[in-house]
């Protein structure tokens, strides 16, 4: 029997044995894709469990690495069905997940920098910046609650929905029987504050009074209208102004009082309108604010340098090249700020807070000096964001009666929509203003502020 006869003769059956086995292997092959097909498919298994116990340094670093992600989704997920982090974890570590990674980029503290320092936000890296100083770090607001429980109950029974406190300091300074004292030649400020948070409607508003005579005239007032009026919320603060400021004014005294307060109602998780009393609220401040930002304040600016303009300088000596450009802006003013519960903003209060408690000082000028200076050698801003408020909804006296007067008086023919607010800053007859401002707006009385002049002298414009 030939070769090729052999061949021919078992041809078939090697054909049929080759083609089972390659339909088994494809068989197992279709197996075992299914199987990794279904394992990647299948909902990812439950984040790693780490041992609370661990101190190893790689072990804890890759446990703050895996904690970050997670809270990063988890911030996406609750905000996304209207969940606020704050109220399910807390101000202090609800505020820390929105520092942690927003849609900006911006990543703080050091497990979040040590973790890689660069976010990808649709796909463009951004390098982080450096971390907060621990010793601005605002403190978990459950330590901060045990050491002042009569003032987080206040808050938390005055406060709106939105977490939000107006708050102001008095003494009785403000009721002026000594108008030595009050430097404002006479006029009760704090019935007439009084007055404007009821016809305003500011119900989220908190008082604190320094002293028994400003106590007792709250509570005859109180008395002699009912329990039908309108409420005001007032209580005595149990800090103490520093001793440094002892021989300060009287303003000043108050002022970095505030500060102290401030510290502990942003600790606590409140959104804070500090607020002084020598302003009138024509309605209610809180339905104006933007919210967008860690501090939005009034201005002292009385034309548009109060959001920042552009200006140079030319020295000729020095030919080609002596010109050069700066920013000039004017100061916030403190008197009308709302500050939000951030760690950010926090760190310029406590900054500010710290010098005032260690040397004489006016509060308003140290707290712009920690908000607006730029980092430079070894200073590091807080790199709080500012809004400044509208100047023509938050007005100061002297934009009123002065750069912007045809358009506010006289008040018959005025073009100015109505403030929000207008802030005696600028004019030492304060309280005289303030009547007219609630005449014009409050009563009807459209000529009430005609007749007062743009400066503090008789016939100035």
């Amino acid at each position: 029997m030939s070769t090729m006869e052999s061949s021919k003769r078992g041809g078939p059956a090697r054909n049929s044995q080759r083609t089972i086995w390659l339909a088994l292997i494809l068989g197992q092959a279709l197996v075992a894709a299914s199987i990794i097909m279904l394992v990647r498919s299948r909902p990812s298994a439950h984040p790693q469990l780490w041992s609370e116990h661990a101190t190893d340094r790689d072990a804890l670093r890759l446990e703050g690495a895996d904690l970050k992600k997670r809270l990063e989704s988890w911030r996406r997920r609750a905000i996304e069905v209207a969940l606020d982090p704050n109220d399910i974890l807390g101000s202090g570590l609800g505020a820390l997940t929105n520092s942690i990674t927003t849609s900006t980029g911006t990543i703080a503290g050091e497990a979040a920098v040590g973790a890689g320092g660069t976010c990808n936000p649709n796909g463009h890296p951004v390098t982080a910046i450096a971390p907060l100083n621990p010793k601005y770090l605002m403190r978990p607001a459950a330590e901060v609650e045990a050491e002042n429980p009569e003032f987080a109950q206040l808050l938390a029974a005055h406060a709106n929905d939105k977490r939000e406190i107006m708050l102001g300091l008095t003494n009785a300074v403000m009721i002026c029987k000594n108008t030595t004292l009050c430097w404002w030649n006479g006029g009760n400020i704090l019935e007439s504050f009084l007055e404007i948070l009821e016809r305003s409607n500011v119900t989220n508003h908190l008082i604190g009074v320094t002293d028994d005579q400003a106590a007792k005239y709250l509570e005859d007032r109180a008395a002699s209208r009912g329990p039908a009026t309108f409420k005001i919320n007032w209580f005595r603060p149990n800090v103490r102004i520093p001793d440094v400021q002892a021989n300060t004014r009287e303003a000043n005294r108050v002022s970095s009082l505030k500060f102290s307060l401030l510290q502990t109602s942003l600790q606590l998780g409140y959104h804070t309108l500090i607020t002084d009393m020598d302003l009138v609220y024509i309605s209610n401040p809180f339905n104006e604010l933007h919210r967008d930002a860690d501090i939005e304040s009034s201005s002292d600016g009385f034309d548009l340098m109060a959001y920042g303009s552009m200006n140079s300088v030319h020295d000729t000596t020095m030919g080609w090249g002596g010109g050069g450009l700066y920013m000039e802006t004017f100061t916030i003013n403190v008197g009308c700020a709302y500050i939000r519960a951030t760690h950010r903003a926090f760190a310029v209060v406590k900054r500010a807070a710290d010098e005032l408690a260690s040397q004489p000082g006016w509060d308003q000028q140290v707290f712009n000096i920690h908000l607006l200076t730029q980092s430079h050698g070894d200073y590091s801003s807080p790199y709080a964001t500012l809004r400044v408020m509208d100047i023509d909804k938050f007005v100061n006296s002297k934009r009123y009666f002065r750069t912007r007067r045809t358009a506010y008086l006289p008040g018959a023919s005025s073009s100015a929509p109505t403030p929000v607010m207008v802030h005696f800053n600028y004019h030492p007859d304060k309280h005289a203003r303030m009547l007219c401002i609630m005449d014009r707006y409050f009563r009807g009385k459209l000529d009430a502020c005609d007749k007062f002049p743009g400066g503090s002298d008789p016939g100035t414009r």
